[in-house]
């Protein structure tokens, strides 16, 4: 398995948000009921302005949602342009949650990501709410 660079890694940690390597707080998502919301998009676009991502590990579901599953899907994502490369959309690796059938409350879960030498957990507390109620 390829090891991420150190400029994978930023890339990585800017589709991340900010985090911090220590114990931390659960990042709070709000859906309704019934619709998916995005817990992570891992995104790592290569230097050379190509369409192929670099390397991602595979992420890992350390607590699993009480109500609810965790997915994990390719999508494509937007990178913008920077002084090298033009705009462009690649391949990145999203985490999903997806409340069960009609559930209403809070849910949690943890994803343990491995940058090669190190590893984070990023938790996260989603808040479904009903059909009727504004997010």
């Amino acid at each position: 398995m390829t090891r991420p660079k150190s400029y994978q890694i930023v890339a990585i940690l800017l589709a991340l948000g900010s985090w911090s390597a220590e114990a931390q707080s659960p990042k709070e998502l709000k859906t309704k009921s019934g619709a998916s919301v995005v817990l992570v998009n891992l995104i790592n676009p290569r230097d050379d302005c190509s369409a192929n991502p670099g390397p991602i590990s595979v992420p890992i579901v350390r607590e699993r949602p009480t109500n609810g599953v965790v997915q994990i899907l390719i999508i494509a994502t937007d990178i913008p342009a920077s002084a090298k490369c033009p705009t462009r959309k690649i391949p990145s690796t999203a985490l999903i949650y997806t409340p069960k059938k009609d559930f209403v409350g809070s849910d949690s879960t943890q994803i343990e990501v491995d940058f090669g030498n190190r590893s984070t957990t990023l938790s996260y507390r989603i808040t479904v709410l009903n059909s009727a109620e504004p997010l």
